[in-house]
């Protein structure tokens, strides 16, 4: 063999070499980066603005989403890896799909974070007073199924309401202009209205039902990803610690993060709803399914959703919780 190819062997060796090298620091550089459906909720601009995921190691790249459902199919799609999604759209993905996996809980509720709120000087003082009257609300959302959950607990039902599809950032215009009786939404948009003098809280429908917004991941990132997944989680639940045991800096940090988003909302409007929710991390799985059944139920009833009941409990991955737990117990 001559010279000139042994060189030549060589200058190619080392290039494999370096190309292989490349190609690993990349796949290790992916598999500390993820992509993360935001739709400038409380718990994942707390967990953007806290920069806790920096902590571990990880990059998170936000892709704006407006709705749950768009959550949905984007995690089904691959498009996002994780984000967060409510009980009502993922229940109903649920039915379709078994391509996602549920890691982890953003925030729980008994219903008393939906709020009928109403103008302020408006007469109407109970759900009674508005039978045949106009309601904004998202058909579809856990607000419009709280409704749906109290009324068949009261003794009313969707069909006595004249039901507005309305979306949530034109529920509070629909109330300030007079267009509708009520609107039926969370803080901090109920907040702005208190805050700024034109509504009022009428009621809440707590104890109308149980309901979850999950972390979920796209299953086949999950198990390629294992560790970024977990590390992901565990930063979820430190920036979600911080909206349970500091609402002076929880409320900071979004109205920064709303400010980014075109939002100009004070720390005071976005403090006040912050007691709605119970944004401490879990995953028990009997609670999981039971809200998933709860929510199947509800919908079924309502004609919208129709079908076989899944295995719910097929979906739940709480290993990936467990392990995140234990990291962040380790690092702290």
């Amino acid at each position: 063999m001559t010279v000139v190819k042994l060189a030549r062997r060589a200058v190619l060796a080392s290039t494999l070499s370096l190309a292989v090298a490349v190609s690993g620091a990349a796949q290790a550089w992916a598999a500390d980066k993820v992509r993360l459906s935001s739709r400038s909720l409380n718990w994942d601009i707390v967990l953007i603005e806290s920069g806790v995921a920096a902590k571990y190691g990880l990059e998170i790249e936000i892709v704006p989403m407006k709705t749950g459902a768009e959550v949905a199919e984007a995690l089904v799609g691959g498009t996002v890896d994780v984000g967060s999604v409510g009980e009502t759209p993922l229940t109903s993905l649920l039915t379709r799909t078994d391509s996602i996996g549920v890691i982890g809980t953003a925030v729980s509720t008994d219903g008393g974070y939906a709020q009928v709120i109403v103008p302020k000087e408006s007469p109407i003082q109970s759900i009674d007073d508005l039978k045949g009257k106009k309601i904004a609300t998202k058909i579809g959302s856990g607000s419009y199924r709280a409704l749906n959950d109290w009324c068949a607990k009261n003794g009313c039902s969707l069909n006595d309401f004249q039901i507005l599809n309305t979306a949530p950032n034109a529920i509070l215009a629909a109330i300030e202009a007079g267009s509708v009786d009520a609107g039926i939404w969370f803080a901090p948009t109920t907040s702005i209205a208190v805050a700024k003098g034109f509504g009022r809280i009428m009621m809440t429908f707590k104890g109308a039902n149980e309901g979850q917004a999950s972390w979920v991941a796209n299953r086949a990132f999950a198990k390629a990803h294992p560790e970024t997944v977990t590390k992901f989680l565990a930063a979820t639940m430190e920036a979600q610690n911080i909206l349970v045991n500091d609402h002076d800096r929880a409320a900071a940090l979004l109205e920064r993060g709303m400010q980014k988003r075109g939002r100009d909302l004070t720390a005071a409007i976005l403090k006040m709803g912050l007691a709605d929710f119970d944004y401490a991390p879990s995953m028990d799985p009997v609670r999981k399914v039971r809200v998933f059944n709860g929510v199947f139920d509800s919908l079924v009833a309502a004609g919208k959703l129709r079908g076989e009941r899944p295995d719910f409990a097929a979906a739940l991955m709480p290993e990936f919780h467990d392990k995140a737990a234990a990291l962040v117990s380790s690092t702290n």
